[in-house]
């Protein structure tokens, strides 16, 4: 898109005065084109299966976050299959209003106003949502009945593996959130971590949860930019033996996903590992997926527009020198940690309504009761990937000989 809004303000001037004109109008036509060919097609589809009168799923959720009167709960309606996902006026408006703009010019400034309505609620709305662990990324479950601490330090651990975790180490971890990974990986590893947020919420939290890893293992939780990082002249040298980013990058946008991504080479040691978590998308869409990715986008994460196929995601990480030595989809687990996420949230109800309102929390219920079906169905999903860098010969060897994968044979006919 760039590319053509160049390729348009070149054309205005190149072409003759009298069509102007169609030059200037080119752009915006083909958007509009496109967004009014995407409506009209999610209508012909929805009409397959639907009466033309049938509100959209979108429509009936928004109803009962206002009301709280149609439906005892929004699995009832998502559930239901009653109601298509088709566009209308409130996808209509975010596209419009914000989308374009953060696709675009995805800024430092937009990362920075996203922040508060992302991550700056109160980290008493997080806590709601979180339980105990604090730690918003998709945890592991390795039997299925685990509680969210024990998937969480499952998934924290199977993190620290995947790096070969030893004392010592220097670690960065971009977009530590309120700070669990920090403190796990340097209590119960010795590693001395650099955990760096652009939440001051999510820092102040932080910092508390991390006073005896700061006093004994030297951690250190940073208000930072992730883009800017590099900038610091307290950066180790050489390197960080290892770099984490779990579910951050998205917010990065798509159109500085490869800066981001080639920064985060630069800061890695040559025989460094990094792990990256991401929150992504299937390749062969639905309409459900792209309703639901507006409302997210809307609501939940603004400007978090790098939610992605597993391909896009390796390519890029390729282009900036990266070698992708193991990815696992995990997106079932996803669906699990959202579903205790949801538990948590409804065990919360009387108090979080009484300070953010009954249409805060009912808004908050349907993005994860939402959120809970696309990641089991497959419209959403995360890849968890271990990477090195390209030509780092031993490196490669040591990390593929670490994660070779291992099973017990069972049912064999002898």
């Amino acid at each position: 898109m760039p590319i053509l809004i160049g390729f348009n303000a070149v054309a205005v001037f190149l072409v003759k005065r009298q069509y102007r004109v169609f030059a200037v109008f080119f752009l915006p036509l083909l958007w509009l084109t496109m967004i009014f060919t995407v409506y009209l097609s999610s209508h012909e589809t929805a009409k397959l299966s639907f009466d033309a009168s049938t509100p959209s799923v979108r429509e009936v959720l928004e109803e009962y976050i206002e009301t709280g009167t149609t439906a005892n709960n929004a699995e009832e309606i998502l559930e239901s299959g009653k109601y298509p996902a088709k566009f209308g006026k409130h996808e209509m408006r975010y596209l419009f209003n914000d989308l374009l703009s953060h696709t675009l010019f995805h800024s430092d400034a937009h990362n920075h106003l996203n922040i508060p309505v992302g991550y700056n609620k109160g980290n008493d709305w997080f806590k709601a949502t979180l339980g105990e662990p604090m730690v918003y990324t998709s945890g592991i479950y390795k039997h299925g009945n685990e509680t969210l601490m024990e998937a969480q330090r499952y998934k924290l651990d199977y993190v620290a593996n995947a790096i070969e975790l030893k004392k010592g180490m220097k670690v960065l971890d971009i977009g530590c959130g309120w700070g669990r990974l920090v403190q796990h990986f340097a209590e119960e590893y010795g590693a001395e971590m650099t955990g760096i947020t652009l939440s001051s919420e999510q820092r102040k939290y932080a910092l508390e949860l991390n006073k005896d890893a700061i006093k004994k293992y030297n951690a250190r939780i940073l208000l930072q930019d992730g883009m800017k990082i590099h900038e610091r002249t307290d950066n180790p040298e050489g390197g960080y033996d290892a770099i984490t980013s779990l579910e951050m990058a998205e917010h990065v946008g798509i159109k500085r996903y490869q800066e981001f991504l080639t920064k985060v080479h630069a800061l890695l040691k040559d025989d460094g590992v990094f792990y990256f978590q991401v929150a992504g998308l299937r390749r062969q869409w639905k309409w459900e997926d792209l309703v639901w990715g507006l409302f997210m986008g809307e609501h939940v994460f603004p400007g978090a527009d790098a939610s992605c196929p597993m391909g896009w995601v390796t390519t890029h990480l390729e282009r900036a020198g990266f070698e992708v030595q193991r990815v696992s989809n995990l997106g079932n687990h996803y669906s699990r940690t959202l579903y205790q996420w949801l538990l948590e949230w409804r065990k919360a109800k009387g108090p979080i309504s009484k300070k953010y309102g009954e249409k805060a929390w009912r808004r908050w219920e349907v993005f994860l009761a939402w959120s809970v079906r696309v990641a089991r169905q497959g419209s959403s999903t995360v890849f968890m990937i271990t990477a090195t860098k390209q030509g780092k010969e031993q490196r490669r060897i040591n990390t593929q000989d670490h994660i070779v994968p291992t099973f017990e044979v069972q049912n064999k006919i002898v």
